[in-house]
C-alpha cells in the first residue's frame, strides 16, 4: 500500500472559457479529502494594487532602515557623548539637571533619554544607537504619512519620500548621538505636527489643534530650532490653504480664521524662550554679534553653496578625513559644486513654470535655513571662529531635510481635495500631466541624487570610524574589573580624538573612565591627580584603553657600579646626579627607595636649585614622587641621620604607560 497525499493544489491559468475561473481571473483549486474548494486571490491583488503607493513607501522606508542600522554599526561615541553621559550619571532626576544648558540650548528629552540609558548601561552604543534608529523609523513613517495626507496616495510622493530617507545631509548628525538625539526628534515632530495642523485646519477639530501643539511641544523639548516650527505651519497655511489668494492676502485670512491656533502656538513659544533665556546663565555659549559682517556672508553662502544644495542633490561626494571625533566636514569638488548650483536653480525655475505658486515652497525652505540654520551659529558661535568650518557641517542643515522634502512636495504636487475640507486648495482646477519631456528630466535629476546620495554616504563611511573609542572603551571597562581595589592610577586625558581638551575635567580619564567604577567596581580605582609622596604599584591608562604601569620618562640617574649599588649618604645627605641634564619641561620626579628603619621617616628633596619639598617614607622597597619644575643636574635628599636609606634609580621628567 503507498502512501499518498490527501491534497493536491493544482493552479488553473486564466482563460476565456469555463466558469470557474472566468476571463482573465486566477484562482487555486485546492481538493481536500474528497471536496474542491476555491481560493479567489482577487481581493489580494486589487488590495496591492489600491495600496501600491503605501507599500513602495514602506518598502522604501525599510531599505532605509536597513542601511542606517548598518552605518549606525560603524559609529560609536564621541565627544559631546561621553560629556552628556557623565552629566547624566553624576546628576538626580530633577528640574535643574533636565533643563541645565552647556552650549546655549536645553534638550529636556535628550537629558532624559541620557540619563535612563546611563543606568542601564553606560556607554552602550548598541542600546543608544536603537533609540535613535526608532526615532528615525517613526520620522521616516511620519514623513510618508504627512505626504499622503497633503498629496494622497500618489505615486510622485514618493519622491520627496525618497529625498528625505536617502539624504547625505542627516547622515554626519545621525552618527553623533547627541546631534542625533537632537535632530531626529525635530523631524519627528515637523512632520506630525504639520499632519495634524493640516487636519485641524481641514476639519476645524480641536483634538488635532491639540495634537499639533503637543508636537511642537515635542520638538522643542529636543531642539530650540523648533521655535521656528509655528512659523512654518502659518507659512504652508497660507500659501496653500487660503484659497487662490496671493500669499500676503492668504496670510490675512488664516490670521483670523484660526487665530486660536496661532495664539496657543505663540504662549507655547514664548514660554520655551523665557525658559531658554533663564538656563544661559549656566551656559559656555551665550549670543553674541558675529566678528563681521565679511564672516556672516562668508559663512551662509558657503553653507548654501557648499553643503545645502550639494546636499539636496545627493553631494557632497567627497568628505575631508575625520579629525579629533567630530563630524568630517563636507569637501565637494569645485565643479560638481557648481553643478549642483544648476541643477538646483532649473530644479526651482521648473517648478514655478509648471505651478506659479512653487516659488512659495521654496521661499519657505528658505526661510527654515536663514531662521534654523543660519542665525544660531551667526549669533552663537561665528565669533572668532573660520565660518568655512561651519559651512562645512552639514550636521547644522540636518533639520533642514524634512522641510526640503516638503517643500519640494508643495512645489511639484498640488494638494489632494478632502471632502470636508474646511478652506479649498489653491488649485481651482486639476493640472494637466507633464509632458513626456519633463518627466524624463525629472527622473535624470533624481536618479542622480539617489546615486550620488549612495556614493556620498559610503564615501562618508569610509573616512569616518568608532572603533578607535569603541576600543578604548572597551579596553578600559575590562581593565576596571581586574583592577584590585584601591588600585592607584595617575589621572591623565584620554585621546583628543574620544573627549577633546576643551570639555576640561570631562576629558580626563577619572571622570570617562571612572564613571564605570561604580557599583560593585567602586572603590576599584584610586585616582591621583598629581604624583606626590610614597606611591607603589602607579598606573595609568594608555591610548588604547589598556591599563599600564607608569613610568616617568626623560633623564635618569647616573649609573651605579654593581658592586655599590647605593647612592652614598655623607653627613645626613644623598646626592644623586643625572646622566644628562634634565629637560626644562620635566614636571615630576621619581625616586626608588628602600627605607631600612620600621618607623617612617621624614626628609627633605631639593630638586636642582629649586624649592625643598617634604617627602615622607616608609619602611620597605618603595617609590616617591614628587611634582617639579624645569632643569637640574643633581637631588639632595637630606634629613638622614645615618644609612638608614638606599636611593637606586632616580628619574625626571613626564609621566607615561609604560
Amino acid at each position: 500500500m503507498t502512501d499518498t497525499p490527501n491534497w493536491v493544489v493544482r493552479g488553473s491559468r486564466a482563460d476565456n472559457s469555463g466558469p470557474a475561473t472566468g476571463h482573465g481571473r486566477a484562482a487555486v483549486t485546492v481538493e481536500s479529502g474528497g471536496g474542491v474548494e476555491w481560493a479567489d486571490l482577487r481581493p489580494a491583488a486589487i488590495w496591492v494594487r489600491n495600496h501600491r503607493v503605501l507599500l513602495a513607501g514602506v518598502a522604501l522606508i525599510l531599505l532605509q532602515l536597513a542601511w542606517k542600522a548598518q552605518f549606525l554599526g560603524h559609529l560609536y561615541f564621541t565627544q559631546d557623548d561621553f560629556y552628556n553621559l557623565d552629566l547624566a550619571i553624576q546628576s538626580p532626576l530633577n528640574w535643574h539637571y533636565l533643563t541645565f544648558n552647556t552650549a546655549g540650548n536645553i534638550v529636556i528629552g535628550t537629558q532624559l533619554i541620557a540619563w535612563v540609558l546611563a543606568r542601564i548601561s553606560l556607554y552602550n552604543w548598541g542600546l543608544a544607537a536603537s533609540v535613535v534608529f526608532v526615532l528615525l523609523a517613526c520620522s521616516s513613517l511620519a514623513a510618508l504619512r504627512l505626504l499622503r495626507t497633503l498629496f494622497g496616495d500618489r505615486p510622485v510622493i514618493l519622491v520627496p519620500l525618497a529625498v528625505y530617507l536617502l539624504t547625505p545631509l542627516t547622515v554626519p548628525d545621525l552618527g553623533w548621538w547627541s546631534a542625533a538625539m537632537e535632530s531626529v526628534p525635530l523631524q519627528l515632530a515637523i512632520f506630525m505636527a504639520l499632519n495634524a495642523h493640516v487636519w485641524y485646519v481641514r476639519t476645524g477639530r480641536a483634538w488635532h489643534l491639540v495634537a499639533a501643539v503637543a508636537w511642537v511641544g515635542f520638538g522643542l523639548a529636543f531642539f530650540e530650532k523648533a521655535l521656528v516650527l509655528p512659523v512654518v505651519l502659518f507659512a504652508v497655511t497660507a500659501a496653500f490653504f487660503a484659497g487662490g489668494t496671493s500669499w500676503l492676502a492668504g496670510a490675512r485670512l488664516v490670521l483670523v480664521r484660526y487665530w486660536r491656533a496661532w495664539l496657543v502656538y505663540a504662549v507655547l513659544a514664548a514660554g520655551y524662550v523665557v525658559l531658554l533665556a533663564v538656563s544661559l546663565r549656566t551656559s559656555t555659549i551665550h549670543p553674541q554679534a558675529p566678528s563681521s559682517a565679511g564672516s556672516v556672508l562668508t559663512f551662509a553662502w558657503a553653507l548654501v553653496k557648499e553643503a545645502l544644495l550639494p546636499g539636496a542633490i545627493g553631494g557632497p561626494w567627497q568628505w575631508l578625513p575625520n579629525f579629533g571625533g567630530l563630524p568630517s566636514l563636507a569637501a565637494p569638488p569645485a565643479g560638481l559644486t557648481w553643478l549642483a548650483l544648476v541643477i538646483a536653480t532649473l530644479v526651482v525655475g521648473a517648478s514655478i513654470v509648471r505651478r506659479k505658486i512653487a516659488w512659495r515652497s521654496w521661499a519657505i525652505l528658505a526661510g527654515w535655513v536663514v531662521a534654523a540654520d543660519m542665525l544660531p551659529v551667526i549669533f552663537g558661535r561665528l565669533k572668532g571662529w573660520n565660518p568655512m568650518l561651519y559651512a562645512l557641517e552639514t550636521h547644522y542643515l540636518a533639520d533642514a531635510a524634512p522641510i526640503l522634502a516638503i517643500c519640494l512636495g508643495l512645489a511639484i504636487t498640488p494638494l489632494t481635495r478632502q471632502a470636508d475640507d474646511s478652506v479649498r486648495v489653491s488649485q481651482r482646477r486639476p493640472e494637466a500631466a507633464a509632458p513626456q519631456a519633463w518627466r524624463a528630466a525629472a527622473m535624470a535629476v533624481f536618479g542622480v541624487f539617489v546615486f550620488g546620495s549612495i556614493w556620498s554616504v559610503q564615501a562618508y563611511e569610509n573616512v569616518t570610524t568608532g572603533d578607535v573609542a569603541k576600543s578604548f572603551v572597551s579596553n578600559a571597562e575590562q581593565a576596571v574589573q581586574l583592577a584590585p581595589p584601591g588600585t592607584p592610577v595617575f589621572d591623565w586625558p584620554v585621546p583628543d580624538g574620544i573627549v577633546s581638551p576643551l570639555f576640561g575635567r570631562y576629558s580626563r580619564a577619572s571622570t570617562l573612565i571612572g564613571d564605570m567604577a561604580r557599583g560593585d567596581l567602586k572603590g576599584r580605582l584610586h585616582w591621583i591627580t598629581r604624583p606626590a609622596g610614597t606611591i607603589d604599584g602607579l598606573r595609568m591608562f594608555g591610548t588604547d584603553g589598556n591599563l599600564y604601569q607608569a613610568r616617568v620618562h626623560g633623564a635618569v640617574s647616573q649609573a651605579r657600579p654593581a658592586e655599590q649599588g647605593c647612592w652614598p649618604e655623607r653627613y645626613g645627605q644623598i646626592v644623586v646626579r643625572f646622566a644628562a641634564r634634565t629637560s626644562s619641561d620635566s614636571w615630576e620626579l621619581r625616586i626608588g627607595y628602600l627605607w631600612y628603619p620600621t618607623a617612617p621617616g621624614f626628609l627633605t628633596v631639593q630638586y636642582g636649585n629649586n624649592t625643598v619639598q617634604a617627602l615622607k617614607v616608609t619602611h620597605g622597597l618603595h617609590s616617591a614622587y614628587l611634582p617639579v619644575s624645569g632643569g637640574a643636574s643633581r637631588i639632595v635628599v637630606s634629613g638622614l641621620s645615618g644609612p638608614d636609606m638606599c636611593i637606586g634609580d632616580v628619574e625626571a621628567g613626564a609621566l607615561e604607560p609604560y
